[in-house]
């Protein structure tokens, strides 16, 4: 895998130059164990954005992206809750190991920032996020979730791994030679792991509680199994990990993008939307700036409150009582479903009116799409930021109000 930094350099970068990771040496101490599960949780990161942007990019006939309809849509969707899935699995392992505080999904050194290079991927592999094409679900999804290593005529450099599945090989070798050698376990913490509040209508998996070796990899190869397959030789993967049933399978993130890319799984018809958008780009816009702020603040306020739950400990959780653990739970989802979707949908069908994208365009609109970008949250009040930013963007998005809407839903969110 590769230690390159994305063009004029990008924020995730800043994960692997602060902790560099060396394949050769494998993982021989608690802190290279540590560390190795840091950037692991760092790459699964940068696949939801780029995922989620193809998705929202699928035109739709009013319905909200998190209900799709049938094909490339729904299979993508299905990838990104999975994406949500892994990244959860990976901190549940750092809390079980007592080392959950040292990972923070809502921090400027953790968010991607595109374009920018997959961590720790050998040949090198730059990510975007940019509309939903035969092209970006061949040369960047599938090679994000390739199952095979480079060939021999080109072999990773020493300290530098080809697939994810080798990357989490020698997280599981590592756990492997520390287990008996070490106190791993001595306090998982299960209360403060994610363990509820999942649902993936056309995919599997569920969250694991992470309590010692064994469940530690029965967490770690259902990230391999859903991502890039468990045998090459088998199109699918149970549904059920952990409790596999004949019959009941899924197919791993590769071949579902295979699928769409060898035109199996139609795109349907896709919005205009920029490759790798910044802000600035926006600037001429008030309509677009207003709205992507929104977006932004939505989208770094859903990783705040992962965040936030995984300091809340599940012992709150009382039948026909308020529960923090579970609102936060609750909050999550919807927030994902019912804000942050919506928000991409409405933004999406709106054309760029200003601006250096969309000057010189011939014929065709421009839309506006979300930008993906870090954005700093006030330490107090972060609920009411999100519904000021709502209001500002109402007068051009007459959608974002009313009855079941988003302006409606945040009044319900937590002030967290």
């Amino acid at each position: 895998m590769t230690s390159d930094t994305a063009p004029g350099g990008g924020s995730t970068a800043a994960v692997l130059d602060a902790h560099p990771v060396d394949a050769a040496a494998g993982i021989q101490t608690k802190d290279q164990l540590v560390n190795h599960l840091l950037q692991a949780a760092a790459v699964e990161l940068q696949t939801i954005p780029m995922y989620l942007y193809a998705m929202y990019s699928i035109g739709g006939q009013g319905t909200s992206r998190w209900n799709p309809g049938m094909s490339a849509q729904r299979l993508v969707r299905s990838v990104v809750i999975e994406e949500m899935l892994h990244l959860c699995l990976v901190r549940n392992i750092l809390v079980a190991l007592g080392e959950g505080d040292r990972v923070t999904f809502y921090s400027e050194d953790f968010i991607p920032d595109y374009p920018e290079y997959m961590l720790h991927r050998h040949p090198p592999l730059l990510l975007h996020i940019g509309p939903c094409t035969k092209e970006i679900v061949r040369d960047v999804f599938m090679e994000f979730e390739r199952p095979h290593p480079s060939p021999a005529e080109d072999l990773p450099p020493k300290g530098q791994y080809s697939t994810i599945g080798e990357f989490y090989k020698s997280i599981i070798g590592g756990l492997e030679r520390l287990d008996g050698s070490q106190a791993l376990w001595g306090a998982p913490r299960p209360e403060l792991q994610y363990v509820a509040a999942y649902w993936n209508k056309d995919g599997g998996g569920e969250p694991i509680c992470v309590h010692d070796l064994k469940t530690a990899k029965t967490a770690l190869k259902m990230i391999v199994n859903q991502g890039e397959g468990a045998d090459p030789g088998r199109p699918s993967v149970p549904i059920d990990p952990v409790n596999p049933k004949p019959g009941l399978d899924e197919l791993p993130h590769y071949t579902k993008f295979q699928r769409i890319a060898e035109g199996i799984e139609p795109i349907g018809p896709v919005w205009k939307v920029p490759t790798d958008p910044k802000e600035f780009q926006y600037a001429d816009d008030k309509a677009a700036t207003a709205i992507n702020d929104l977006f932004n603040a939505v989208y770094c306020y859903v990783l705040h409150v992962i965040d936030v739950l995984y300091k809340t400990p599940g012992t709150t959780v009382v039948v026909g009582r308020d529960s923090p653990r579970y609102g936060l739970e609750r909050a999550f989802i919807s927030t994902m479903q019912g804000l942050l979707a919506n928000i991409a949908e409405i933004m999406m069908s709106r054309p760029l009116e200003f601006g250096p994208l969309a000057e010189g365009r011939t014929g065709e609109d421009v839309q506006i799409g979300p930008t993906f970008e870090y954005v700093e949250l006030p330490e107090s009040g972060r609920k009411q930021h999100l519904i000021d930013l709502c209001d500002k963007a109402v007068p051009h998005f007459r959608q974002l109000g009313g009855d079941n809407s988003v302006r409606w839903l945040m009044d319900k969110m937590p002030d967290v």
